[in-house]
């Protein structure tokens, strides 16, 4: 097994990032890195404003059989951490102040076992393997979902989210996308209707029968909001223009002036959700594009 490992290759890519919080305070980050080809993961710790260079190259190691933690030490004044591996059983030399040096027992469920080599802080593990992508207080050990002093919206990781993320669309009945929606359902059942109804070639119907099925579905789409919705309204005003160009407006009833307008608004406001989703899309954050703290 030990052999299989020493042969096998890290493919590494960037996973994600911890970011631990002190009272709705950021205290660090901890970037984690994974394996493509193995379960392993590897993390380095970042705190703001140290700039130096790491006296080695490359990833922290830990022991074999361990995984990577960030041990805590509360004191009064706040909070301390410590990029470490952690299993049961292991021992944690452990500083609380430069003076002080003390000996931490990781207990059989990650937690600092009691013994007299307590120190002068509160210690406690917590294990980041579960926590990427997301904020931690080190004092609870459970995920942050309040503001922080680097980010004032709530429950968002990291900071610096877009003003108009992905995560925060118009909530309101009346907003373009369900205007969207209703606009392409209302033309789609319209051309269906004349598509089946209009003793017109076979051509035009077929336009028009198409134009309603694209409808439909864009609709559906739009409603999601997901990027083929508009473009499948898009496409449905075009069939039905050209649906109703091969028939002719003029002197037809009201029932062709009244799909003409439809189609009219289905362009629009097809074009409108569809630059609106484009958008919303290029702003939706990734770990990648945010910085290591908030």
């Amino acid at each position: 097994m030990e052999q299989a490992q020493q042969q096998h290759k890290h493919d590494i890519v960037y996973y994600g990032v911890v970011n631990l919080i002190h009272d709705s305070n950021v205290i660090g980050a901890i970037d984690v890195w994974r394996c493509r080809g193995c379960p392993e993961i590897f993390c380095e710790d970042k705190r703001y404003g140290i700039m130096d260079l790491a006296a080695e190259v490359g990833f922290p190691k830990i022991e074999t059989g361990a995984k990577w933690a960030a041990l805590i030490c509360t004191k009064e004044k706040g909070s301390d951490w410590t990029l470490t591996g952690a299993k049961p059983g292991s021992i944690i030399h452990h500083s609380c102040t430069p003076e002080t040096k003390v000996d931490l027992t990781v207990g059989p469920d990650y937690t600092i076992m009691a013994g007299m080599a307590s120190g002068i802080g509160k210690h406690r593990i917590i294990i980041l393997e579960k926590l990427v992508n997301s904020a931690v207080d080190v004092v609870t050990g459970k995920p942050h979902t309040g503001p922080t002093n680097a980010n004032p919206a709530p429950g968002r990781p990291f900071s610096f989210t877009p003003e108009h993320s992905a995560a925060r669309v118009e909530t309101s009945r009346y907003n373009v996308y369900n205007l969207a929606s209703v606009a392409l359902f209302a033309s789609a059942i319209w051309t269906g209707y004349l598509g089946v109804t209009l003793d017109t070639g076979i051509v035009s119907r077929i336009l028009l029968l198409l134009a309603g099925i694209t409808g439909i579905t864009g609709g559906y789409f739009t409603l999601n909001k997901r990027k083929i919705g508009p473009l499948l309204g898009l496409g449905t005003g075009v069939l039905g223009i050209l649906g109703l160009a091969t028939i002719g407006i003029m002197g037809r009833g009201l029932d062709i002036y009244v799909l003409s307008i439809l189609l009219l608004v289905t362009l629009v406001l097809g074009w409108i959700s569809r630059t609106r989703i484009k958008k919303l899309t290029e702003q939706q954050w990734h770990p990648l594009d945010m910085p290591a703290y908030g």
